[in-house]
């Protein structure tokens, strides 16, 4: 079973030992990066991802200031849980926890890096849309409630 759990003093260090596959490092900011970012977004939040009592992953999401829409940041399976159907069921968490919060909108954005095929492939099994290259550089992806 997974699950989505806040990030504290008990896993905050395990958190930051979780890596993608050495091709992905390019694609994701470290979580410890992402660990401290989250502490200066306001409205976003940092969550572990457990398969049972296994921690496996990261997820950082939140209502975005700049354009008032949520945002999923960051997303990761560690390496060694990746091709078990773990990182769709995550998201599945992801998009149910957005939908169920007071403030939420329309739709979920998110970005990742056009050469991210698995990515890419993940997110469209999911629902989410390409929308376009970003003048950053990341493709753009939509998921409508």
């Amino acid at each position: 079973m997974i699950t989505l759990r806040a990030i504290d003093k008990d896993n905050w260090e395990d958190c930051i030992e979780l890596k993608p596959r050495q091709e992905q490092e390019d694609f994701i900011a470290s979580n410890l990066y992402s660990i401290a970012e989250v502490q200066f977004l306001p409205g976003f939040v940092a969550k572990a991802i457990y398969f049972e009592e296994m921690l496996i992953g990261f997820s950082m999401y939140g209502l975005d200031l700049d354009d008032s829409n949520y945002w999923i940041y960051r997303f990761m399976i560690d390496e060694r849980f990746q091709g078990r159907g773990y990182g769709v069921q995550a998201m599945k968490l992801v998009i149910d926890d957005i939908h169920n919060r007071e403030d939420r909108t329309d739709v979920i954005l998110l970005g990742y890096d056009p050469e991210n095929t698995q990515a890419q492939k993940l997110y469209a099994k999911l629902g989410f849309v390409e929308q376009g290259i970003a003048p950053w550089g990341e493709m753009l992806a939509k998921y409508s409630f």
